[in-house]
């Protein structure tokens, strides 16, 4: 198991006990240890050798177990996780709460205690549940639920269903990253799995995970007469009870498996079809009963041409339609001389969407997009004075090791209280050591800002004379979201339109696979980001990955510049530059058009970043 999933299962423990409603120091125990685990900056998992087949780094183990917050209990656990890959005491809790509660805990407009009661006094366990309990109208009675609070959980319910069959890409990733390397223990590959589809287009919402192997020959992996390949056994031993597809050519054939039989299902043939996509060769089946995995399988001489074929939305792949070679493109050519046979320049992953690219490419007008290495600096980070997790000097010496240029530290303004906000007494002082650190750092700049609230009036948390002491103020929307469209556009004008706002921090507040964005008139803000020439944030953070890339292009078009941040709360988070890229190069960006490209130079002249210092 990796970090982030041990992280995960003390998470979900710690809820679960609050909803159970148990000793709130107990349920703190687990969540802290999971924030701890989440940014461990070593791997605790390791591969087992003859010398140790115990199946973690026990050097890691020593360290997390003399890191403050993580007792003996938190440490046993751990290792039964790393060796058995399971946890008894959270599948004793699900087996007795069930896992769908943690569902109802996702939604937003209710919190842990408020999913407590439904718990402990409605007897809500799921998703489904709480919607009967909706529909009943027994809900409507309940202390401090009034028809606004209604109103929320019945959106956000909605919201939920639909992300069943749809989930955010952080949380595909760590799935689809186990998923290749158990197969890449299998002989039969000859290359490691790449991703396509969702996944190798950096949507920020999948519909599935799809990969690719090498392998010898694709028809090894036939069911003759409902036996599974030995060769496919151990691999899909995971995936019990899941109805498995293996296509080639143009048979398909459908088995039932669990981890003691196998059978074959009857079920009518598939429409005869001229679409060269369907008679690829793959392997499907379901990580749960939901979410679907295809694993294509191909040869050295149809690698290339598999990986074009699936990397194509269907909208993208429509519009190749059109191109008169499509049918009869060769084996064993790269993916830019397949494009190059289809009359069309390079079209990179990213751009693989819609059919706006192919006519781009026909023209050979495509943009020439952003790079990673084109990203010189950070301008919104977060340390130990409010909610992040390192002090000043351990991020700034992190960004120096990842050979950022600038860095601006950002920490959250007084009415942030639940991250700890700065006032205005603390931002002074926290200002004069970060110039401080920046005279006595080389190599790179430290710019002193903040992350200032955007009042429901949009008014900010300090006055203009604070504000003109900052290099940089990323101003943001943390609170009051149940705004109407017309409120939450106009109070996000107001703070593009104040003269010492440089960046809007994520702009539409949306949190992926918890929280939609609030009702705002993008086109609007992005009219007023114009004119004022106020920059628009692209924030890495994978859970967040805001503005979507649809309004990313549309601040294109506008004329607006963007800024790609990690809005980092630790050193480990640092590494979202790339989440914040690609999101930068699904929108058409070019290097001119993201500011943090920029020397520090022409910061100052373009943005009137670290003017002030």
């Amino acid at each position: 198991m990796t970090n982030r999933e041990i992280s995960a299962v003390f998470s979900a423990i710690g809820s679960l006990l609050q909803i159970r409603g148990d000793d709130a120091f107990r349920a703190r125990i687990y969540q802290r240890a999971a924030d701890i685990i989440e940014d461990f900056p070593l791997e605790l998992s390791a591969e087992p050798s003859e010398q140790d087949t115990s199946g973690y780094n026990k050097a890691a183990i020593e360290q997390l177990r003399a890191t403050p917050g993580i007792g003996k209990a938190i440490q046993d656990k751990t290792i039964e996780m790393l060796e058995t890959g399971r946890c008894k005491y959270y599948d004793d809790l699900t087996a007795e709460m069930g896992t769908g509660i943690l569902e109802v805990l996702e939604l937003r407009g209710i919190g842990v205690k408020t999913v407590g009661r439904f718990y402990q006094e409605l007897g809500v366990r799921s998703l489904e549940d709480l919607r009967a309990l909706l529909e009943s109208g027994k809900m409507k009675g309940m202390k401090g639920i009034g028809k606004k609070t209604l109103q929320m959980i019945a959106e956000s319910l909605e919201f939920r269903t639909q992300l069943r069959k749809a989930r955010p890409l952080w949380t595909v990733l760590p799935i689809a990253q186990r998923i290749s390397e158990d197969l890449t223990q299998f002989g039969w590959l000859k290359r490691k799995p790449e991703f396509t589809g969702h996944l190798r287009r950096y949507e920020e919402i999948c519909h599935g995970i799809e990969l690719i192997v090498e392998c010898e020959d694709e028809t090894a992996f036939r069911f003759e007469n409902g036996v599974v390949p030995d060769s496919l056994q151990a691999f899909l031993e995971p995936f019990s009870q899941t109805q498995i597809v293996f296509k080639t050519g143009d048979q398909t054939q459908y088995l039932l498996y669990d981890s003691n039989s196998a059978s074959l299902l009857e079920k009518s043939q598939d429409e005869p079809t001229s679409d060269v996509r369907d008679m690829l060769p793959v392997i499907q089946f379901y990580v749960d009963q939901y979410f679907p995995v295809s694993i294509y399988l191909c040869t050295a001489a149809t690698y290339e041409l598999t990986l074009f074929l699936t990397t194509a939305a269907d909208a993208h792949f429509d519009a190749l339609r059109d191109c008169p070679s499509l049918q009869t493109i060769e084996h064993s050519i790269t993916e830019t001389e397949i494009y190059g046979e289809l009359g069309l320049s390079y079209i990179p992953p990213e751009l693989r969407q819609d059919g706006t690219s192919v006519a781009a490419a026909k023209d050979n007008t495509l943009p020439d997009l952003i790079e990673f290495t084109d990203l010189r600096g950070d301008l919104h980070a977060h340390t130990d004075w409010s909610d992040g997790r390192n002090t000043l000097q351990e991020i700034v010496e992190a960004a120096k090791a990842e050979g950022l240029e600038y860095f601006a530290i950002t920490d959250h303004s007084v009415s942030s209280t639940v991250a700890n906000g700065l006032d205005q007494e603390r931002l002074l002082e926290q200002v004069k050591r970060v110039r401080e650190l920046d005279a006595e750092t080389e190599g790179m700049r430290v710019l002193a800002g903040s992350e200032v609230d955007i009042r429901r009036s949009g008014t900010l948390d300090f006055p203009d004379e604070i504000l003109a002491q900052l290099d940089i103020v990323v101003a943001s929307v943390h609170s009051h979201f149940n705004l109407t469209e017309a409120e939450m556009t106009k109070r996000i004008i107001r703070a593009i339109e104040n003269p010492f706002v440089n960046i809007i921090g994520h702009p539409t507040g949306r949190m992926l696979g918890h929280r939609p964005m609030y009702p705002v008139n993008l086109e609007a803000v992005i009219a007023a980001a114009a004119e004022n020439g106020t920059v628009l944030e692209i924030n890495g953070s994978p859970n967040r990955l805001d503005l979507d890339p649809q309004f990313v292009r549309m601040a294109k078009n506008a004329g607006v510049l963007l800024a790609v941040n990690t809005d980092a709360h630790a050193i480990e988070r640092l590494v979202h530059r790339q989440s914040g890229l690609n999101v930068a190069r699904r929108g058409w960006l070019t290097k001119a058009e993201v500011i943090n490209t920029y020397t520090l130079e022409e910061l100052r002249e373009r943005c009137g970043i670290g003017a002030r210092s």
